[in-house]
């Protein structure tokens, strides 16, 4: 014999004052099926706000409707059917069949959500990079990558200049050493690191080819658009390897070769880039191994920006075991 759910029950009176309400009852059907907006409920039922918002404490103080915020919107669903009354009841209304105009409002709702993010993509097209840029900045990304590499390495700056590296240094790494010749930039740097609030920098004012460094201290040693600076790069590559321990690594960014007087003499370089199969050979002459190198991918110049020269990094490592 067929029973109705709806039959009164003196042990749960509340239960049924929630749902005596046929709105309510439709509200209940619809959450079972989908999780919905206010703003989604209101153009399904085709309701007031203030009358949605009215049947949706009730059912949430029967325990009929649960709800979630995300960012500023509040999102409402059915309640999770169990073996109760409860449950019996959601059951009985999911298989009510909803009015065909309610079905088609609510597909509606659903295909406008999912079309509302791939449509502010269609429309932004390639000024999501300049959003992304203005909201983020550049290098979020490639300050990411560091957090792959061990947190207890020590890692030298060679030729720190004002520092602009340090701040990411330090939070990826036990260590830092920053090594830098000229005192402005040194203070410079320290500046930025006290800034950043960085605790574990260490500074040291050096030559390049004679690093105020112990033998094998550093599992990293960097040298960012130095080498071009240095009178006898060979000379500072050997104080490179001589600083980073059996298994440490070198990383070196530098400047193609190039024939730009003008960008030569604005930045007081001593030499005009590098060849880098020739700066490679140097590399593995001093002793390091496993010596890879390859251009880097430069943002395309920006009207007004310099004509400066294309940029390559090095990698090597020097032979032995790396300390884990």
């Amino acid at each position: 014999m067929h029973t109705n759910p709806l039959t009164p029950a003196a042990s749960d009176p509340e239960l049924f004052r929630a749902l005596a309400e046929p709105t309510r009852q439709r509200l209940v059907q619809i959450l079972l099926s989908e999780e919905l907006s206010v703003t989604e409920l209101i153009a399904v039922l085709r309701l007031p706000q203030s009358t949605v918002s009215r049947h949706l404490k009730v059912l949430r103080a029967a325990d009929l409707v649960r709800d979630r915020r995300e960012g500023v919107t509040m999102y409402y669903r059915a309640a999770p059917l169990d073996d109760d009354l409860r449950g019996a009841i959601q059951r009985w209304l999911s298989r009510r069949p909803l009015p065909q105009p309610v079905v088609t409002r609510l597909q509606r709702v659903l295909r406008r959500r999912s079309d509302g993010a791939a449509g502010f993509f269609q429309r932004i097209g390639k000024r999501w990079d300049e959003l992304r840029e203005a909201a983020f900045g550049e290098a979020f990304a490639t300050e990411a990558f560091a957090a792959l590499l061990p947190r207890e390495w020590t890692v030298a700056d060679i030729g720190t200049g004002t520092g602009f590296l340090l701040p990411t240094l330090a939070d990826n790494f036990d260590r830092v050493i920053a090594v830098e010749p000229a005192a402005t930039m040194l203070e410079c740097a320290r500046q930025r690191v006290a800034e950043s609030g960085a605790a574990n920098v260490t500074f040291h004012a050096g030559d390049l080819d004679r690093l105020p460094i112990e033998d094998g201290a550093c599992d990293l040693a960097i040298a960012c658009l130095v080498l071009h600076h240095v009178p006898e790069p060979a000379r500072a590559l050997a104080e490179m390897h001589r600083v980073v321990k059996p298994g440490g690594r070198i990383l070196a960014i530098e400047q193609q070769a190039h024939e730009n007087q003008a960008f030569y003499e604005m930045m007081q370089d001593r030499w005009w880039g590098f060849d880098r199969e020739e700066l490679a050979k140097q590399v593995a002459a001093v002793g390091f191994g496993d010596v890879r190198h390859h251009d880097l991918r430069m943002v395309q110049a920006k009207s007004g920006a310099m004509d400066s020269p294309g940029l390559f990094v090095l990698t090597a490592c020097r032979a032995g075991s790396a300390r884990r």
